[in-house]
């Protein structure tokens, strides 16, 4: 039952991102790249463990609010995009099923619930059925939205002459944010992460709107 509702969010944010495609990606490419991004979830916490073992045993180490902005941005937010960032590239940019702007968001998006259901699965068996409320409406749609934004840059890049390298930095920097409102916890925090959520969808929404519906042949973009 937990592990259901750690992977059903997931599943329905999916969904709903590629019924907004209007020409249909191959279904089974889709799910492929959702357990490919269940899949990387591994190497990424290996390697997040390994810095947070090294922070914590160099000497001399900052602590309090800037061992929370450092965590979050160069542990969890660098790393978790880096290694989603690497099986898009790896696995859809050169691919020629990668043929419309749009499709760069619904694969992003693909890659990165996969690992947000895996995500979720460990901290949800972990902590219990409250956890599963709130992560389904934090943690998941975050995961989503950066996908939203790495799938926009990664469309800009192949098919309007914008540099890759953004859809790396921008979704790391988006989630290192999230994340430290996150680890700092309390009211004041917690309410502004609420806040940061309702300003991504926003964010990420524009991002991919232009790439709506548009052909490989489109007018060049601003990016």
């Amino acid at each position: 039952m937990l592990i259901t509702l750690a992977i059903l969010p997931a599943i329905i944010g999916l969904v709903i991102v590629y019924m907004l495609d209007r020409h249909r990606e191959p279904p089974l490419y889709v799910a492929g790249l959702f357990i490919l991004g269940a899949l990387v979830v591994l190497p990424a916490g290996l390697f997040e463990r390994t810095l947070l073992d090294a922070y914590s045993a160099a000497p001399d180490m900052p602590t309090g609010y800037l061992a929370t902005l450092l965590t979050a941005f160069f542990v969890a937010g660098a790393v978790e995009e880096t290694c989603k960032g690497v099986v898009f590239w790896r696995f859809v940019y050169h691919k020629p099923v990668f043929d419309e702007p749009y499709d760069g968001v619904v694969y992003a998006v693909a890659i990165g619930l996969g690992f947000a259901a895996v995500e979720n699965v460990l901290y949800v068996t972990s902590s219990g059925i409250t956890t599963a409320f709130v992560r389904a409406f934090t943690a998941v749609p975050g995961h989503a939205l950066f996908g939203v934004v790495m799938g926009s840059a990664f469309a800009r890049a192949k098919f309007y002459g914008g540099s890759y390298r953004k859809a790396f930095w921008l979704p790391a920097i988006l989630h290192g944010t999230y994340d430290a409102f996150a680890l700092a916890q309390g009211f004041v925090s917690n309410m502004l992460l609420i806040a940061y959520l309702m300003w991504l969808v926003r964010f990420a929404y524009y991002q991919a709107l232009p790439l709506h519906g548009r052909q490989s042949q489109g007018s060049p973009l601003a990016h």
